[in-house]
């Protein structure tokens, strides 16, 4: 682990995404990709650390890769897990 960096942390998990979504889950995720992008833009997206202060109360109105993929998925009916993988590999800073 001495070559670990942050960016391939995706390696050292195991996650791996499906080759092929569903195609409610592949729109979903098209979802889940604006809304993530949209909430970088405004500065409203939270990177693991920083999520840890809105569990303490701090910065409610501020979104993790993970709250937006569930709101997807509850609205749209794609899987979740899918969802946040894809999110994951698009933002792997926020993942």
């Amino acid at each position: 682990m001495d070559d670990y960096h942050p960016h391939h942390r995706r390696h050292f998990t195991g996650r791996t995404c499906s080759l092929h979504l569903d195609q409610v889950t592949a729109q979903a995720t098209e979802i889940a990709l604006q809304r993530a992008a949209q909430a970088l833009h405004e500065g409203r997206l939270l990177n693991p650390t920083e999520a840890m202060a809105v569990a303490l109360g701090v910065d409610r109105d501020k979104e993790t890769l993970y709250s937006l993929a569930r709101s997807v998925a509850w609205e749209t009916g794609g899987d979740l897990n899918d969802i946040l993988c894809r999110l994951g590999e698009k933002y792997p800073d926020f993942s």
